[in-house]
């Protein structure tokens, strides 16, 4: 049989990526089938709005990326081929009514002095808890960049035991399954520093009390204060593009435009893919497939697979979804609770811990939040050769929504079709924003709703518009992603392996599922 390539690899999204460069650094033939025109997955740029406005249309933050064991491994390839960092020196920031704010600053004696506006305990809170993250990160972030369960795992609590101690251990297990307004409020007394922190578990759909938030809130807030936030110069597209060309040097082919309709299976063993126009690509050592597991089924044909497995890849639960709302604006946003907020990357609205709850009841409810949290995200400014001199882009995450609509929790906004719904709810959004920054509607030049529905229509692997591959809650993760049982990437498919942000360590530009994909691959392989 003459074969297209050693392995295949159904999506091209950042961490089939950064399996090809390990597949292909071991010698093997890759190819990549991607149904979108670009490479990316959910790490894409474009000018959708205006030519020279350069929009992130989803993921934004490179930290976890710059942390990853690809970068690690690959980095001078990468910056050879065009990418390069910024780094935000005030990563994130939250507004209140009344024109008050807090901010975080790569400074720490800038960073105190915004917690000592509120509380001096919360100042002291604040510096004990970067003190603890600096203790444990060295033991933490490993635990996400290894298999499990594995004998590596077992031997890395080995070493955290002997690091920390028995009961500083057990202490760092708590934090890991602790929701986040039980974290807050045994370190912080004002609502504002609780606020602060709380939007980074919310970014993965962990409403303040869901177990594991903590973790969320603890490694985001403290890794932007002491490295800042960090984006891709010129926009995310530009570190996926530098990967690519890195590949397609190394021999990798892809294939865009391509939707592969079935997974090629004989006698249990994966072979080959098919695609939507009929065509057959044969693999000759494996199939790796950057899909949700309901995807996954589709593509093997439920008729391969036991019947339990079956169910639980179809109940496979996925979080709430998000809506974007991108902007170019005739100049920066200004706040009026403090000048310097323009050059902040991240600014949160809630504006509480407690406007997080209500919003996530009402999304479980399936209606439109009244009052969601918002994150503003100032890349431009951040990073001026996104938008032409004078000018801006940003986008909105309105954090969360429901994936199916019946009904608006303010009793305002008339269900429909989502493009009949999409003005009103931008007006709500902007008129939200408008609270805080009262030069917005006058600054803006044009901007684009990306509904749930949008969001999966681009990217299928944005079920519902939920950006993080499904929920984080603990029945779904760990060992338990994407099926227990199944969580070292390969699947009852023998050669059939999965990778992205529906396997362990889940969401993120972390690139950790496509490395330790393309480990498991090379060791059975």
């Amino acid at each position: 049989m003459n074969y297209d390539a050693d392995i295949i690899i159904i999506g091209a999204g950042h961490n089939s990526l950064t399996a090809a460069l390990y597949l292909q650094q071991a010698g093997h033939k890759v190819l990549i089938l991607e149904k979108a025109d670009v490479s990316g997955g959910a790490a894409k740029t474009s000018d959708i709005l205006e030519k020279g406005f350069k929009h992130d249309l989803y993921a934004t933050n490179i930290g976890q990326f710059l942390g990853s064991r690809v970068y690690d491994d690959f980095k001078d390839q990468f910056h050879q081929n065009g990418f390069d960092i910024v780094a935000a020196n005030q990563p994130f920031g939250n507004v209140f009514p009344d024109k008050k704010c807090i901010r975080v600053y790569t400074d720490p004696v800038k960073t105190i002095q915004e917690f000592e506006r509120f509380s001096s305990k919360d100042a002291r809170a604040w510096n004990d808890m970067i003190e603890y993250f600096t203790k444990v990160s060295p033991y933490l972030f490993p635990i996400l960049q290894l298999p499990i369960p594995s004998l590596k795992m077992l031997f890395h609590f080995w070493k955290i035991y002997r690091g920390l101690g028995y009961r500083e251990m057990l202490d760092l297990v708590r934090v890991l399954l602790t929701p986040t307004r039980q974290f807050l409020d045994e370190r912080f007394e004002s609502a504002e520093a609780k606020a602060l922190l709380s939007p980074w578990a919310f970014h993965l759909g962990l409403s303040p009390d869901c177990a594991g938030g903590a973790t969320f809130s603890l490694l985001e807030s403290a890794a932007d204060h002491l490295n800042g936030l960090a984006l891709s110069k010129g926009g995310v597209g530009n570190l996926i593009q530098a990967m690519e060309s890195v590949l397609k040097q190394g021999g990798t082919q892809f294939l865009m435009g391509t939707m592969v309709s079935d997974i090629v299976v004989k006698k249990g063993i994966a072979v080959g893919v098919k695609t939507a126009d009929g065509h057959t690509y044969h693999a000759k050592k494996a199939v790796l497939g950057n899909v949700t597991p309901r995807q996954y089924v589709e593509l093997v044909g439920q008729d391969q697979l036991a019947e339990k497995f079956v169910k639980r890849c179809k109940t496979y639960q996925f979080g709430p979804g998000t809506l974007m709302i991108h902007l170019t604006t005739d100049g920066p946003i200004k706040w009026d609770a403090a000048k310097d907020l323009t050059d902040t990357a991240y600014v949160h609205i809630a504006p509480y811990m407690s406007d997080i709850s209500d919003t996530y009841s009402q999304i479980m409810k399936h209606q439109i939040p009244s009052d969601p949290l918002l994150v503003v995200a100032q890349q431009s400014k951040i990073d001026p050769d996104r938008a032409p001199e004078g000018k801006h882009v940003g986008w909105i995450q309105v954090r969360a929504f429901p994936q199916k609509i019946t009904g608006d929790a303010a009793g305002k906004i008339k269900i429909g079709s989502w493009n009949d719904m999409k003005e009103p709810i931008c007006n709500r959004v902007i008129e939200k924003i408008e609270q805080y920054a009262p030069n917005i509607k006058g600054i803006i030049r044009k901007a684009v709703v990306h509904t749930p529905q949008d969001l999966e229509k681009d990217d299928p692997n944005l079920v519902g518009g939920d950006m993080v591959g499904g929920t984080h809650h603990m029945h779904q993760f760990f060992f338990n992603r994407p099926v227990s049982g199944w969580s070292r990437y390969k699947t009852p498919i023998k050669r059939l392996y999965l990778t992205g942000q529906s396997t362990w360590p889940g969401c993120g530009m972390n690139a950790a599922s496509g490395n330790l994909a393309a480990m498991q691959m090379l060791k059975d392989l």
